[in-house]
């Protein structure tokens, strides 16, 4: 809107931070307002729109993304690859997408899996492509990732990691950033930095500006970090709402976005479910090394794990 009208009074406002000032006026919240007034209401269920904030109030046509993933299932092929797109380009904007993100992205955003995608477009490179922006994974994961062992690969323990996982061929070495890399001939310029739930949420939440400087070092070096989470998405979510020490999900969830927004060719999220899944999937990681950079590994552990077809997302925003 380039010019506020209170529709209550009809004064006019050049700019919504004075207009919302005004609404004080009248008794009534911004959201009562916009809700009475405009009345938008969800494609699918036709109630009305929930109002959390202007520009997603303004931007959003579903009250969760399970409403909107039943609607794309009921509605025209061409209807909902026509809304999909413009959808996504609207919580794109003003974001510098440099390429399109992975799967988890979707997921933290609470919009439709990248299996949308691929099913509209017959490959999520495709998509990509009608986007109008590069796409970063573009590889599928090697044959045998998951049952492929490397007992012979040294790995180097970071002399600073608190609670180091115990791998049979690792060696204590002072890394510039992250955890774990591969030694030797196997050393690609990967890197794994382990992360414990509690680790995690602090990591991403208050100790954000700090995490950035160290992907800040990953990227002068040319080099690319994997952070593998002792956890599952569901478990922080669950485990926090009981937590003495709640963290803010919703801004953590904003961090872990950003990152994969500001860091497109250098970082990479994996929740391993478990110590003994992130045990497991880090040799794998430096093994494969380089090759998987352009994997969206978690997309292919989640299919793993029991699939994505049908998938509920419920995180905090």
């Amino acid at each position: 809107m380039s010019e506020f009208v209170c529709r209550v009074c009809g004064k006019s406002f050049d700019n919504r931070r004075s207009f919302h000032a005004h609404l004080k006026a009248h008794s009534t919240s911004i959201g009562e307002y916009y809700v009475e007034y405009y009345g938008k209401r969800d494609l699918y269920t036709n109630e009305l729109l929930q109002f959390k904030n202007y520009d997603q109030y303004f931007s959003e046509d579903f009250n969760n993304v399970d409403n909107y993933l039943s609607w794309l299932k009921t509605t025209s092929p061409i209807k909902a690859k026509n809304h999909l797109i413009n959808y996504t380009r609207e919580r794109f904007k003003n974001k510098d997408v440099k390429f399109t993100p992975p799967d988890l992205y979707y997921m933290l955003a609470q919009m439709p899996n990248i299996d949308y995608y691929r099913k509209m477009w017959r490959s999520y490179s495709e998509f990509s492509e009608d986007l109008g922006i590069k796409s970063w994974f573009t590889k599928n994961l090697p044959k045998n990732f998951w049952e492929q062992e490397n007992k012979d690969m040294q790995i180097f323990v970071d002399t600073r990691e608190q609670k180091p996982l115990n791998f049979d061929n690792s060696v204590k070495n002072k890394l510039d950033f992250g955890d774990y890399t591969a030694a030797g001939e196997y050393y690609s310029k990967t890197f794994v930095d382990r992360k414990a739930q509690d680790d995690f949420r602090q990591t991403f939440g208050k100790d954000i500006k700090r995490f950035r400087r160290e992907m800040d070092r990953c990227v002068q070096f040319n080099s690319y970090m994997f952070i593998v989470v002792e956890s599952s998405i569901k478990k922080i979510e669950e485990e926090n709402k009981v937590s003495k020490f709640k963290s803010n999900l919703g801004y953590l969830w904003h961090n872990v976005r950003s990152l994969m927004i500001d860091y497109p060719e250098n970082i990479q999220f994996v929740f391993a479910y478990s110590r003994a899944g992130a045990k497991k999937i880090i040799p794998k990681i430096l093994h494969h090394g380089q090759r998987l950079w352009h994997v969206d590994v978690q997309y292919h552990l989640e299919k793993k794990v029991h699939g994505m077809a049908e998938r509920k997302t419920a995180v905090s925003k």
